[in-house]
């Protein structure tokens, strides 16, 4: 009977993941345009790009804070200064800290502009909460240096009461978003702390067990527009133990003496390198991120092969994965499916 029962939970749990969705008709829109701009970047369409900006703010009021600063930047660059002043007063209002120098260097005639009042309220209770729970969720990794091992009861205790009191917040609070809680200083990405307390609650974890799967609610917030695709993607892969929303990745390569080579990607990224399995694999991950509104993997690594390059963006979470090998004779094993970017036209 038990045996059922864990099979049981076992197949629940995969249908439900067969259903992380996004349904919200304005956020589905808003996110299509977005790529398309997004595209435009990479293809050095400036102009088209801001359009297509402009165009997904109007759908979605609170757009996230990643789709303002590119916005703003392009905005900047195709001298629609009346643009990028409203994206710069928006990023003001989540908190984003600017040179002081930035507006006497972007915008000559500030008299020309109208200043706009901040339409969001910073909760600094929830903030100053999140940020105690984060507290303790790093506590034990950073006294670790890394031997997670060492303090594998300490860490099971203190993820248990992060997630579960995260959990609660959430649900009597709702889901943080940069329109509540700002945005994290010391994230250029846009990442918020409390993520990784989410993310150590990965199924595979071999150090904490997982007490709190937060996928009910990482899609609950994808719908309310409170979490971008990218993160969302990233963090049901780790709670559910899944490869579901990234096949193609960037490689980059050290043997344990601080230095990396960078950077390769899979041959199977070229269409014509693809077996069948491949092929079905690459489809099956590529309707899936469709479903919650991201870009295809393809497009993906190539937005994040434009970043290595263009550090005035920000698309998504990157896609760069970084391996330490040993034996320098296992890292040329490993480069047998690969190419390295510099010898491909990307």
């Amino acid at each position: 009977m038990k045996q059922l029962i864990f099979v049981f939970s076992l197949l629940s749990i995969f249908l439900k993941a067969q259903n992380f969705e996004l349904k919200d008709n304005n956020l589905i829109k808003y996110y299509e345009i977005i790529n398309q701009a997004e595209r435009n970047i990479i293809n050095n369409n400036l102009d088209n790009a801001n359009q297509k900006y402009k165009q997904a703010f109007v759908i979605f009021r609170e757009p996230h804070a990643n789709d303002l600063s590119n916005s703003m930047k392009v905005a900047l660059k195709v001298n629609d200064l009346e643009t990028a002043y409203t994206n710069y007063q928006a990023l003001k209002c989540l908190g984003k800290n600017f040179d002081n120098d930035f507006v006497t260097n972007n915008f000559k005639n500030i008299e020309k502009y109208k200043i706009a009042p901040c339409k969001n309220t910073i909760d600094l209770q929830y903030k100053k909460t999140l940020d105690s729970l984060f507290t303790i969720d790093q506590y034990y990794r950073k006294l670790s240096g890394g031997n997670y091992q060492a303090y594998k009861k300490e860490l099971t205790k203190g993820d248990s009461i992060t997630s579960t009191n995260l959990l609660k917040l959430i649900q009597v609070k709702g889901f943080p978003n940069e329109y509540n809680i700002g945005l994290e200083m010391n994230s250029i990405a846009y990442f918020h702390d409390f993520y990784f307390i989410i993310w150590h609650q990965l199924a595979s974890n071999l150090y904490s067990p997982q007490r709190v799967n937060f996928s009910n609610e990482i899609i609950k917030a994808l719908n309310a527009g409170k979490i971008r695709p990218d993160i969302a993607g990233k963090l049901l892969d780790l709670n559910n133990n899944t490869r579901d929303y990234s096949y193609f990745r960037i490689y980059q390569f050290g043997n344990g003496d601080g230095t990396m080579d960078c950077c390769y990607i899979s041959k199977n990224l070229m269409p014509e390198n693809r077996d069948d399995k491949v092929k079905h694999n690459v489809e099956n991950v590529n309707e899936k991120r469709k479903k919650i509104g991201l870009s295809t993997t393809e497009e993906e690594v190539r937005k994040s092969i434009f970043l290595l390059n263009n550090k005035d963006y920000t698309f998504s979470e990157n896609v760069l994965d970084g391996w330490i090998f040993k034996d320098p004779k296992d890292i040329e094993k490993f480069k047998i499916g690969t190419i390295k970017i510099n010898d491909t036209s990307h």
